[in-house]
């Protein structure tokens, strides 16, 4: 994932983006598979494993470090 669809999952998890801003700006390839669709979304609001978050956000933080490339 780029630095961008991380901050933007991390974003509609916090309620801060909508999911139809998300999909605009995140790659149907590269969001989770909770959160492929808004129908999907709409079902899994919520649910979504804190681990993928929890990765998300371990990567932003990398990325800040200087650990990460992208």
């Amino acid at each position: 994932m780029r630095r961008e669809d991380d901050l933007y999952l991390i974003m509609l998890e916090s309620n801060e983006m909508t999911w139809w801003e998300y999909a605009r700006k995140v790659s149907p390839n590269v969001r989770p598979k909770q959160y492929k669709t808004y129908w999907s979304f709409l079902k899994n609001k919520g649910k979504l494993p804190k681990r993928l978050v929890k990765e998300a956000e371990w990567r932003m933080e990398a990325r800040r470090k200087g650990l990460l490339d992208s």
